[in-house]
This record gives structure tokens, sequence and C-alpha cells, in this order.
């Protein structure tokens, strides 16, 4: 590939739209579409885009994982085990890893399944329904990791305002945008910004500008 390869482009545009999501991991249709099933099966549709310079309409995904409050047993393990473990994987690796589900504590069944429904609203055109849920699936995120002892802030102090979309105490804004979902409060974000109603002539795709 060169600097003008549409692959580096893709990559670049990847780059900056993880952060515009609010994750750390972002993978393009393209690089989807090579994985296994069971990979794939791991992965969250966040969005359909265009990105800048290219006029094909490409789904996003992430694979979620945080490292925050996770305690890994990876580090319990001695080097070569470690390596004699990294070279036994499977594909139940999604399912019995304690790093993997370490780092996925944090989205439950609840919050997928909110997640799922409000981007079928999204992206059939249904905002008002798709902004009521995904706020929703970003409060049930929220919960989970307070609920579960995540985290190591102490949040009691703010009771349910923490669960307040509307707040504007600044540190209960930032335990939201911290422990939330990135991708919903995004979501959110740019139907809001157009009356929270789609266009006429939307088709369930949407430009990614930025680079």
């Amino acid at each position: 590939a060169t600097y003008l390869s549409p692959h580096v482009n893709m990559a670049s545009r990847m780059m900056s739209a993880s952060k515009q999501y609010g994750v750390t991991i972002l993978l393009s249709q393209a690089v989807e579409e090579l994985l296994s099933k069971q990979v794939r099966s791991q992965l969250r549709h966040l969005d359909t885009v265009f990105v800048k310079g290219s006029r094909v309409a490409q789904r996003i995904f992430t694979y979620d994982a945080r490292s925050e409050g996770a305690d890994f047993f990876l580090y319990a393990r001695p080097g070569d085990q470690a390596d004699l473990d990294a070279e036994a994987y499977t594909a139940d690796v999604w399912k019995t890893d304690q790093d993997l589900i370490a780092m996925r504590q944090h989205v439950s069944e609840e919050f997928m399944t909110l997640f799922r429904r409000g981007i079928d609203y999204y992206l059939s055109g249904k905002w008002k329904e798709a902004i009521d849920t995904l706020k929703e699936a970003d409060n049930n995120m929220i919960r989970s990791v307070i609920e579960e002892g995540y985290i190591e802030t102490d949040v009691s102090e703010y009771g349910e305002r923490i669960f307040d979309q509307n707040a504007t105490d600044e540190e209960i804004v930032r335990i939201r945008a911290q422990y939330g979902d990135g991708a919903c409060k995004n979501l959110v974000k740019y139907m809001e910004r157009r009356n929270g109603t789609a266009p006429p002539d939307w088709k369930g795709v949407r430009a990614l500008m930025s680079k």
C-alpha cells in the first residue's frame, strides 16, 4: 500500500471515528468480513457510514473491551504458561478466557438487546424511538458498571441523579461520559442535532466527514 491507498485512507478514517464513537476498537465492514463466524458474533454493529473520499456505504463495528476494573487473570500466570495457553486457544476463547470476560463485564445482555433495538430504529428512520432506546441502553451500561462494583469511584452521594441524562453537575457528567456507552451518546447527539427526525431521503447511512 502507498500513502494514496484507499486502505490507508480507510484506516485513518476508522482511527478518527473511534474517538467519535468513544470506542477503543473500530473495524470497517471490509475487515469484519475477513473474520471467522465466531469472531464476528462477538462484534457490535455501531453504524453504517460513508467515509470522506468514498461513496461506498460501510457498516462499522466494535469489540467491546475495557481494561478499567478488570482483574486480569493473565498476570497471575507465569509467562511460559500464558504462552502455552495462547497456543491452545480455540473458538471457545470468547467465553472462557478470563481476561476477555473481565474486559467485557460492563456489557450486559440487556444492554445488547436495547442497543440492537435502538440501532434498528435509527437505521430505519424511527429516530424518536431510537433516541429513547439508546438513552436507555446508555443508562443500562452505567447502572451495570456501578451496581456490579466494576469501578472504584464512589458515586453513592449522587443517588439516582447519576442516571439523569440531563444532569449539569460536572462530576455526574464526567462519570456518565466515562462509564456509559460512547456509541449511544454519539448516535443520540447526531439525531438530536437534527431535531430527532430522519431526513426525507434517509437511507440508513450517514457521512463521516472528519479525519
